[in-house]
């Protein structure tokens, strides 16, 4: 039971009433500024970095941009409270807690805690501020800075040491079980999603009927497919075009435009944001009919290769990005509610990944897409498996829908109790501990 305690109100907005036997005190009384440069020894120092997990040992084979040099880097030890005071608003997390010894960027101030003071605590109050961008009204600069005389002297109210340390000890525990949750459910997700890619892979290439007599498709990345089924190269199919490739002049206003987020981001074809300059010729060309299917064509990485989109309904006056590919079906091949999943499924773009054409980007021609061997149900099995999906992936993604609204509610409750412990809304004593 949370035990009422008198209030004093703090003067400072975003936090209300305090504890009444709470004090204030400025920055610099709580915070020591280091500065100790590792210079010649930086090979003896393990590299940090800091992020929106905190302060962490950086992976030096994780990629990224590394110095020439890390002698002017600076030192840091466990308990250290590490601060990025620029370009706060971009910044994932503006404040760590360094449980290493270790080196970090000199761009980033180090401060530990003065006496009667507790380093976990100040953490935990600093993400507080850092969640809301509370640092705001003190930037300064296009970089969006809080200089360093600014910082110093802002004033913040201090709990007594004991009470610092129990709440600390408290969020502690309460974060970690939120935490476990989070990830609990994450993983929850990322397991849905596996069974839906596994049912859509398996009915696209094996259909519905698990008693359906099988024959050799002649294709190994498929193997065997039922009986009834046919397999065709792509471009036997319909016809590919690449599209309308212009210079930036031609975009801003006038018609509307499919581009390459359009196809990436949806696996059926919505009215697209873009707009462009194009004439009566372009239309005609590289128009965008109902049924047409469109794959991304270049990339900085394979995995990017030949995602697909399927336009459901005819969008007038349209044209499409040079980036992208449109196949356009014979009729009575092909349904698009078919092609929605066929294409996108994983074993189809796995297959295209494995033959793209890499020199600095990847790329998908239209050799290689019109050559492909694609499995052709009869058009009554097609409707059937799309109107299968149709019903399954749903029911798939309104689950994933709720986990990550659950997932939401846990961050927001996590960043309410942090809150409301640091500024002693919640009366933390010894037994909640």
């Amino acid at each position: 039971m949370i035990a009422e305690r008198q209030m004093k109100d703090s003067g400072i907005d975003w936090i209300g009433e305090i504890p009444k036997d709470w004090t204030f005190s400025k920055n610099k009384y709580v915070f020591k500024k280091k500065k100790n440069i590792v210079g010649e020894n930086f090979k003896k120092f393990t590299l940090l970095t800091m992020g929106k997990s905190g302060v962490r040992v950086r992976d030096l084979d994780g990629g990224g941009k590394f110095p020439e040099s890390f002698e002017n880097y600076q030192e840091v030890s466990p308990g250290d409270l590490i601060f990025c005071l620029f370009d706060l608003d971009e910044t994932p997390r503006a404040i760590g807690l360094s449980k290493n010894n270790g080196m970090i960027t000199s761009a980033y101030d180090v401060f530990n805690t003065t006496e009667n003071n507790y380093p976990n605590f100040w953490s935990y109050f600093y993400h507080a501020i850092d969640d809301f961008k509370g640092l705001r009204p003190y930037y300064t600069g296009l970089r969006k800075v809080v200089r360093p005389g600014t910082f110093q002297n802002i004033i913040i109210p201090v709990p007594p040491h004991e009470e610092q340390i129990r709440i600390a000890d408290y969020l502690d525990q309460k974060t970690q079980q939120i935490d476990e949750l989070i990830e609990k459910t994450e993983k929850k997700i990322e397991l849905l999603k596996e069974q839906r890619t596994a049912l859509i892979n398996h009915c696209v290439t094996k259909g519905l009927n698990p008693d359906a007599e099988m024959k050799d498709s002649g294709i190994e990345w498929i193997g065997e497919m039922p009986e009834g089924w046919d397999v065709k190269k792509l471009k036997f199919i319909g016809r590919t075009t690449n599209g309308l490739s212009r210079d930036s002049s031609f975009f801003g206003s006038g018609h509307p435009f499919i581009s390459y987020r359009d196809v990436y981001y949806n696996d059926t074809l919505v009215i697209p944001d873009g707009l462009c300059l194009s004439s009566e010729k372009d239309w005609h060309i590289y128009s965008v009919l109902e049924g047409d299917v469109f794959f991304t064509r270049t990339s900085e990485s394979n995995d990017d290769i030949g995602i697909s989109s399927v336009c459901f309904k005819t969008i007038d006056k349209c044209c499409f990005s040079g980036f992208l590919i449109r196949l356009r079906p014979h009729k009575n091949l092909i349904l698009k509610e078919f092609s929605r999943y066929y294409f996108r499924s994983k074993t189809f773009t796995n297959m295209l990944s494995g033959k793209m054409n890499i020199v600095t980007r990847a790329s998908l021609s239209q050799r290689i897409l019109k050559n492909e061997n694609i499995l052709i149900p009869p058009l009554e099995e097609q409707k059937r498996i799309a109107d299968y999906l149709d019903q399954k992936t749903q029911q798939i993604d309104t689950v994933v829908e709720k986990e990550v609204r659950r997932i939401s509610l846990l961050k927001e409750y996590r960043q309410s109790l942090i809150s409301s412990a640091v500024t002693g809304k919640i009366n933390i004593t010894e037994a909640m501990v």
